[in-house]
């Protein structure tokens, strides 16, 4: 949009996407389909933007894995898009490797999170009006965060630790890290696009936020921060650290008040600052936002992705310098990402 798009190739013939130029080692694609679902490894994710200073970084992450594709085959994990378990994976890297930091993003999709955010957006576009996703979901999401996922999220930290040990790695010789995830809505009342109804309504275009207000509070207020406190009570039983994302974003949601999309004259070269931005992707479905995957909408873009981390080196600094174990990260307002800073966090 209006040059800003790093995957747009433009020349004298026109314009076209290549995801390739932000999705590597040829993430884009699932390799055991053919289809664009991928894992997309992104060029700018989290972990390389937080330039934390270590020799090597690898990203094992994979957009859709849940905590059976984190787990050793030998303790029933499942490869997952070409890709072999990530413990297995981790296996390979700690034969070699003095490993440092392991950094751990799971759960949102063992709860069916996207499933969760398509059923509240097709509500709100097709009808009928009132038809509130959280009721459907509410007593779901509620149930398997007490009783299910918990305990998945318990078994994959064991095995990454039974990996470690079996590889010469004392738990006392790296930093394992669950985190949260960042909200990709505000609350309704911090949204800059009043509710109004189905495509008519400016939520859903231009703003790629179709959401209805009831939804967007349950979806920020219990269904983010259930599974933030959920993480962070697994990581306190665990005894490892915890980073905090739920209100990393505040402010720069998509649709939010006091930010906006890229426009005329934002250009690759001259882009919208970080304070202006929204830091994460709004909804691409239909020919008002045909930018972009279904599956890439409400992820950070590159912005969030410069926020994640900062966060993240803020975060591993801190877990070498001082005792705490929790903290979450935090905007400062009319900031971009050099302004997000950390806080303690206390239970």
């Amino acid at each position: 949009m209006f040059g800003t798009d790093r995957a747009t190739v433009c020349g004298p013939s026109g314009c076209h996407k290549d995801p390739n130029r932000v999705y590597v080692n040829s993430s884009y694609l699932d390799p055991t389909t053919g289809k664009e679902n991928g894992c997309h490894t992104s060029d700018v994710a989290e972990l390389i933007e937080s330039h934390i200073p270590v020799d090597r970084k690898f990203n094992l992450a994979c957009s859709g894995a849940v905590t059976d594709n984190l787990l050793p085959a030998a303790a029933g994990g499942r490869p997952f898009k070409g890709k072999p378990p990530q413990a297995d994976q981790l296996r390979t890297l700690a034969n070699t490797h003095d490993i440092k930091l392991i950094q751990v993003s799971i759960s949102g999709n063992d709860l069916g999170f996207g499933r969760i955010i398509e059923s509240c957006i097709r509500g709100f576009i097709y009808g009928p009006v009132g038809q509130y996703c959280w009721k459907q979901f509410d007593w779901e999401v509620k149930e398997k965060l007490r009783r299910e996922v918990p305990d998945k999220v318990k078994n994959v930290i064991d095995q990454i630790r039974r990996v470690m040990r079996e590889t010469g790695h004392p738990d006392s010789s790296y930093v394992l890290a669950l985190q949260s995830y960042p909200s990709p809505v505000p609350l309704s009342a911090a949204y800059r696009y009043s509710q109004g109804v189905s495509v008519s309504s400016q939520r859903y275009s231009p703003g790629g936020c179709p959401f209805y207000n009831e939804d967007t509070n349950w979806a920020r207020l219990d269904l983010v921060t259930g599974i933030a406190d959920m993480l962070e009570g697994v990581a306190a039983e665990k005894n490892i650290h915890y980073l905090d994302l739920q209100w990393s974003f505040d402010g720069h949601e998509v649709c939010a008040k006091g930010v906006r999309q890229a426009r005329s004259g934002d250009t690759l070269s001259s882009p919208i600052p970080t304070r202006d931005a929204e830091w994460m992707r709004y909804l691409s479905h239909g020919a008002a936002h045909s930018q972009g995957q279904v599956e890439e909408s409400f992820h950070p873009n590159s912005y969030g992705q410069k926020v994640l981390g900062k966060c993240l080196r803020d975060f591993y600094d801190l877990t070498r310098s001082a005792g705490r174990r929790e903290y979450t990260c935090l905007t400062r307002s009319g900031r971009g990402a050099e302004g997000v800073r950390l806080k303690p966090l206390s239970r």
